[in-house]
C-alpha cells in the first residue's frame, strides 16, 4: 500500500493588502465590505455574511472562522491590509473607532487619544 506524501502543500494567505489586488478587483472588494458593513449595521447579518464571502472568494485569501473580514484603519501607517475581523484590535480617537490588523497592533499599538 503507498502513501502520497505532500511536501508543498499550497496555502492561502490570511490577510492581503489592497495594494497587491488590481484597481478593479480592489475597488470590488472595497464595494463589497462596504455593502457589508451597512447590512451589519441594520442587523442584516445574512446578506452581510454572503458579502463577506463573497469578498473572501474573490481575493483568494484562507476563509477566517469568525466568516468576517474588516480593514486595518491604523493611523500610524494606513496599512490598509484585510484580514480576519476575529483578529482585530481597535481603539478610540476621540468618538472615532479605527481598527489595527496584528502587524499593526505589535509595531505600533494605539490606545487612543493620543
Amino acid at each position: 500500500m503507498g502513501h502520497a506524501v505532500m511536501t508543498h502543500a499550497p496555502t492561502q494567505p490570511s490577510e492581503i493588502h489592497p495594494h497587491h489586488l488590481s484597481t478593479p478587483i480592489a475597488d470590488q472588494v472595497n464595494e463589497l465590505l462596504d455593502q457589508a458593513d451597512q447590512h451589519a449595521d441594520n442587523h442584516n447579518l445574512t446578506a452581510s455574511a454572503l458579502l463577506h464571502a463573497q469578498a473572501i472568494r474573490l481575493i483568494g485569501i484562507r476563509p477566517p472562522a469568525s466568516g468576517e473580514l474588516t480593514r486595518c484603519t491604523c493611523q500610524a501607517c494606513y496599512c490598509s491590509c484585510i484580514f480576519d475581523a476575529a483578529q482585530a484590535h481597535t481603539y478610540l480617537d476621540g468618538t472615532v473607532e479605527f481598527v489595527q490588523c496584528i502587524r499593526c497592533a505589535d509595531e505600533h499599538p494605539r490606545t487612543g487619544d493620543e
